[in-house]
């Protein structure tokens, strides 16, 4: 069938206003990130009260009570039956991993992980290591993209794929809340599309350029270039204004070493495309004086829109 000329104008116009109505709408919910919600979730996480959140400790199990209360509150489904906590035992330890999923809008099997961790290092005598930045800088993107994309099923349909928010314990030891999610799926690993792990992204004490405004994301070779591509794509059709920096200052070795150090290497042991999004380990990573003072708001809510844009990205992937 031939169509004229004016038809097919029309069509084109038609296709273009669509596009033009979808991008509107996506952008409208990433400037829903908001500094101030941000700050008081990173500030509660990282409060004295909460003793660093060690494994199994009373900030530990508040982190949980939070994380869970909100994953209902924005009608998640529980990715472990009835229940978003995954309990095992490590060792003399306890551990507890929280796992909510944001369903597509139609039937699909695939899978996006967005995953950070939260525990850190707890209370060593009277010291308390709060992990303002390492990682509840981690867990407030992660519990901010899970309201922005809870938001984004309801009321507009637009997710062909699963997200699986995943709140993982004991990365402090030997990553072992990662590796027993791992050993435990209770979906193919063949469904996960890929892994988004998030593990200190508040500061900007160590940019790897001259601007302050960056995320470093390790990880994005080989079979996880589709990764990379999705997220220049997405700076470059959201005009945004972000330093993106694929090797960890530069350093091919200590970008590998790095990648290795946090919990999406499980995921790649696995054989499934995980990155590291971080935005560098500073002076006072794993010391008393990492407080939620010294988080650059500003470029976590940034850097968070931008995450926002490349998970939707992922989703909308064939």
């Amino acid at each position: 069938m031939k169509y004229s000329p004016a038809i097919l104008i029309l069509l084109f116009l038609h296709l273009s206003s669509v596009q033009f109505a979808q991008v509107r709408d996506i952008s409208r919910y990433a400037s829903m990130v908001s500094q101030e919600k941000q700050k008081g979730i990173l500030s509660f996480l990282a409060d004295d009260s909460l003793e660093g959140r060690a494994t199994n400790s009373t900030g530990s199990l508040m982190t949980i009570s939070m994380a869970t209360s909100l994953f209902k509150q924005w009608n998640m489904i529980p990715f472990y039956s009835q229940t978003f906590v995954q309990s095992f035992k490590k060792d003399s330890l306890i551990g507890r991993n929280v796992a909510g999923v944001v369903l597509s809008s139609g039937y699909s099997e695939d899978y996006i992980v967005v995953s950070a961790h939260y525990d850190h290092l707890g209370k060593i005598g009277e010291r308390i290591y709060n992990g303002a930045d390492d990682n509840a800088s981690g867990v407030t993107v992660l519990l901010t993209l899970a309201e922005l994309f809870s938001n984004v099923r309801t009321e507009m349909p637009g997710l062909k794929k699963n997200i699986l928010f995943v709140l993982m314990d004991e990365k402090e030891h030997n990553m072992a809340g990662s590796k027993e999610f791992l050993k435990r799926l209770p979906v193919p690993a063949k469904n996960i599309v890929c892994n988004i792990n998030i593990d200190q992204i508040g500061t900007t004490f160590a940019p790897p350029g001259k601007d302050s405004s960056y995320i470093i994301v390790l990880g994005t070779a080989g079979n996880n270039g589709f990764i990379k591509k999705r997220l220049d794509a997405a700076k470059k059709f959201y005009g945004f204004d972000m330093d993106i920096n694929y090797s960890y200052y530069g350093s091919a070795s200590f970008s590998e070493l790095f990648y290795k150090t946090s919990d999406q290497y499980s995921f790649a042991l696995k054989k499934i495309p995980s990155v590291l999004v971080t935005s560098g380990i500073h002076m006072h990573t794993y010391k008393t004086t990492d407080d939620y003072q010294f988080i650059n708001y500003p470029v976590l809510a940034k850097r968070t829109q931008l995450l926002f844009y490349l998970i939707y990205n992922l989703s909308e992937a064939n």
